[in-house]
C-alpha cells in the first residue's frame, strides 16, 4: 500500500482506491436512503388512502344519520293525517259560527302544541296555513299578517305535489323581526273524504342544531373539521372556523370524486365529500395530511437515522477490504509505467487464476488482438442488425397470434349455436367465410390485393353480423380501380375488428361500420369509420402518442400485450411505417358519442409491380 501511496501523489484526479470508496459509498447511501424513502413514501400513500376510506364511511354515515333526521321531519308533517280530529276542524272551516271556530282553533293549536312539546329541541315553529293561519313555537313571535303566504314557492310547490317539500336555508318568514336561519319542510293536507279537496299546508321550521349534535360527534383532528354546503356553496354548519377554505368548497363541490388532496396555506389536506340527496347538501370532511402522517414521519427519521450509523460501519468495512483487494492490481499499474517509459521487456507474471491474471495476460496479449477484435465488432454489430430484425418479424408474429384464436374460437361457437337451432346454411356460410380468413391469415406476411383484402374484410365483417344481427350492420365502398393495388395483408381487417369490439360490444344501440376508399396527391387513404360512443380526449391522445411512437424499444413491447391498449391499431401502424416510412401509417379522429374515424394512409404507388417504399 506504501508504493500506491508514493505513486498516487504523480495523478492529476484521485486514485481508483479514492474514487472505488467513493462511489461504492454513494451507491450504498443512495440506495439506503432511496429505500427508506420509498418506503415511507409508500406507506403514507397507503395510509392516506386507508384514513380516507375510513373518513369516506364516517361522512357516509354522518350523511345517512342527518337523511334519517330529515326524513323524521317529512314523517312529521304527515302527522295531521294521524289526527281525525284536526282533519274534520280543517274539513269544516267554512262553518263560521264564533263557537265553532274557537274550538276548531282550539283543536288545531292543541295539535300543534303536543307536536312541540317533542323532545327535539331544533324544532322551532309549525303552521298549519289554512283559511286562518295556526302555529306553534319554543320562542313566541309575533305574526307578520302582511305577508301572503300563497306567494311563496315552497307553497305552490306543496299544492302542486302530495309529497315532502324540502325548503333550504333560509332567514324565518311570517314573523315580525325574524332572526334565526331555518329550514324547513312544507306538505299538502287534503281531505281524507275527498283526496281533491286541499285542507292547507302544514310547514315545520327547525333550526341546525339537530344536525349540529350529529356532525360534532366526528373528531377531525386539530387541524381538520367538518362542513356541510346547500347547493349553493352557502356554509349550514362548521366545526372550526371556515375562512381559510372558502376556495376549498368550490373545487371539492364540483369535483366527481369522493376524495381529493388539496395544498391550502402552506397546509396538506385529504378531503372527502359525499352527497345528502334528499336536501342537495355537500358534506365536507377535512383532514390534515401532516397530522394523519406524523407517527409516519417520526418513523422515516428514526430509520434514516439508522440507516446512517449502518452505512458508516459498512464503509469502513469498505475501506479495509478495497485496500486489501487494490493492493496486487498497483503492481498492474507500476508495470504499465515502466512500458510507458520504453521499458517493453516487463511482463505481467500470469500466475494469478483470478481477475488480476486475467488482467496482466490481457496486456501482454493486447496490440496481437487489436485486429481479432475489429473482425469481431463487425461481426457483433451484423449480429446486432439481424437480432432486431428477428425481433420485429418475432414481435408481428406474436400480435397475430394474439388476434386470431379469439376469433375463432367467437366465430366456432356462434356455428355450434346456430347449428343446434336449425339454422344449417347460416352456419355453412359463416364456415365459409371462416375458411376465407384462415385461407387469408396464412398469407398475413405477404403483400395481396386490395380485393383480396376487401374479400377477407367482407368475411370477417359478415361473421360478426351474423353474431350481433341487427346490432351490427356496414357498408364497403372501396374504388373498384384501386382493387389490383397491392399492401400488405390484414390491413383492414384489424381497424374493422376494433370498431366491433369497442361500438358494437360496448353498448346496445346497433352499430354502423363503413368503409371506403378516397385519394390525395400521391397517397391512397382507407376511411374505417363507426357510429360508436366515441374515445374521450385524454385515451385519444395517449392511444395517437403510441401511434406516434413507432421506434421499436422495449417499453412498446410491454405495452402491446394488453388488449385494452390498442393492440390491433398499433400493429398494424407499425408494420405500415415499417414497409413505407414515417409519413404513412394510422390517423385517428374521434369525438364522444360521434364515433370514430380511422384513416390508413399509403403510398399510391402499392400497385402491382411497383416499386414499394421499404
Amino acid at each position: 500500500m506504501k508504493v500506491y501511496l508514493k505513486n498516487s501523489k504523480k495523478y492529476k484526479s484521485p486514485g481508483i482506491s479514492f474514487k472505488l470508496l467513493a462511489s461504492s459509498t454513494f451507491l450504498i447511501l443512495f440506495s439506503i436512503f432511496l429505500v427508506s424513502f420509498l418506503s415511507y413514501f409508500q406507506y403514507t400513500n397507503d395510509l392516506k388512502n386507508q384514513s380516507a376510506g375510513k373518513v369516506q364511511q364516517i361522512i357516509e354515515l354522518v350523511s345517512l344519520n342527518i337523511d334519517t333526521y330529515l326524513d323524521d321531519l317529512f314523517r312529521l308533517s304527515l302527522s295531521p293525517y294521524y289526527n281525525n280530529d284536526v282533519l274534520d276542524a280543517l274539513d269544516k272551516r267554512l262553518d263560521d259560527s264564533d263557537l265553532k271556530t274557537l274550538n276548531r282553533t282550539r283543536t288545531i293549536e292543541g295539535f300543534l302544541d303536543q307536536m312541540m312539546i317533542m323532545p327535539r329541541k331544533d324544532i322551532l315553529r309549525v303552521y298549519i296555513l289554512s283559511e286562518d293561519i295556526y302555529k306553534s313555537e319554543r320562542i313566541n313571535t309575533a305574526l307578520d299578517t302582511s305577508i301572503k303566504y300563497q306567494e311563496f314557492q315552497w307553497y305552490k310547490d306543496s299544492i302542486a305535489t302530495e309529497k315532502p317539500v324540502f325548503v333550504p336555508a333560509h332567514l324565518e318568514e311570517m314573523v315580525k323581526s325574524p332572526k334565526n336561519i331555518v329550514f324547513s319542510v312544507a306538505n299538502v293536507v287534503k281531505s281524507t273524504r275527498n283526496t281533491n279537496r286541499i285542507l292547507g299546508v302544514i310547514k315545520v321550521d327547525a333550526n341546525y342544531s339537530g344536525i349540529q349534535t350529529i356532525c360534532n360527534r366526528v373528531n377531525m383532528g386539530q387541524k381538520g373539521g367538518l362542513f356541510i354546503i346547500d347547493e349553493n356553496k352557502n356554509i349550514i354548519f362548521s366545526s372550526i372556523d371556515n375562512a381559510p377554505y372558502s376556495d376549498l368548497f368550490k373545487k371539492v363541490v364540483s369535483s366527481n370524486k369522493s376524495y381529493k388532496t388539496y395544498k391550502c396555506n402552506n397546509d396538506n389536506l385529504l378531503v372527502n365529500s359525499t352527497k345528502i340527496i334528499r336536501s342537495n347538501w355537500t358534506i365536507i370532511a377535512v383532514n390534515s395530511l401532516d397530522e394523519i402522517n406524523s407517527n409516519a414521519t417520526k418513523t422515516r427519521n428514526n430509520a434514516f437515522l439508522m440507516a446512517l450509523l449502518c452505512s458508516t460501519f459498512a464503509i469502513f468495512i469498505l475501506m479495509v477490504f478495497i485496500k486489501w483487494f487494490l493492493k496486487p492490481l498497483l503492481y498492474i499499474v507500476k508495470d504499465i509505467r515502466l512500458i510507458q517509459n520504453g521499458d517493453f521487456s516487463v511482463i505481467f507474471p500470469d500466475y494469478r487464476n483470478d481477475e488480476i491474471g486475467y488482467l496482466g495476460s490481457a496486456l501482454n496479449k493486447m496490440v496481437t488482438n487489436i485486429n481479432c477484435m475489429m473482425d469481431e465488432n463487425t461481426n457483433l454489430v451484423k449480429e446486432v442488425y439481424e437480432a432486431k430484425y428477428l425481433q420485429k418479424e418475432a414481435q408481428i408474429n406474436t400480435l397475430f397470434n394474439q388476434i386470431r384464436p379469439h376469433f375463432i374460437y367467437n366465430t366456432l361457437n356462434m356455428v355450434s349455436l346456430l347449428i343446434q337451432c336449425g339454422r344449417d346454411d347460416k352456419a355453412v356460410d359463416n364456415i365459409n367465410k371462416l375458411s376465407s380468413i384462415l385461407r387469408g391469415m396464412a398469407n398475413w406476411d405477404k403483400d395481396i390485393t386490395i380485393e383480396q383484402e376487401i374479400n377477407l374484410l367482407d368475411a370477417y365483417l359478415g361473421i360478426q353480423k351474423s353474431r350481433y344481427e341487427d346490432r351490427l350492420d356496414y357498408f364497403i365502398d372501396i374504388d373498384s380501380c384501386f382493387y389490383q393495388c397491392v399492401i400488405p395483408a390484414l390491413i383492414l381487417q384489424p381497424i374493422a375488428e376494433n370498431a366491433v369490439i369497442h361500438s358494437c360490444e360496448a353498448r346496445r344501440e346497433k352499430t354502423i361500420i363503413k368503409i371506403w376508399s378516397t385519394e390525395e396527391s400521391d397517397k391512397l387513404i382507407f376511411n374505417v369509420q363507426d357510429n360508436g360512443g366515441g374515445i374521450n380526449s385524454e385515451a385519444l391522445a395517449a392511444l395517437r402518442a403510441k401511434l406516434d411512437n413507432h421506434v421499436e424499444n422495449k417499453t412498446d413491447l410491454i405495452d402491446l400485450k394488453s388488449k385494452t391498449s390498442g393492440i390491433g391499431l398499433v400493429n398494424v401502424n407499425r408494420r405500415i411505417k415499417i414497409k413505407y416510412g414515417k409519413e404513412y401509417g394510422l390517423f385517428i379522429e374521434s369525438e364522444i358519442s360521434h364515433g370514430t374515424l380511422v384513416k390508413i394512409i399509403l403510398p399510391k404507388n402499392t400497385f402491382t409491380g411497383g416499386v414499394n417504399n421499404v
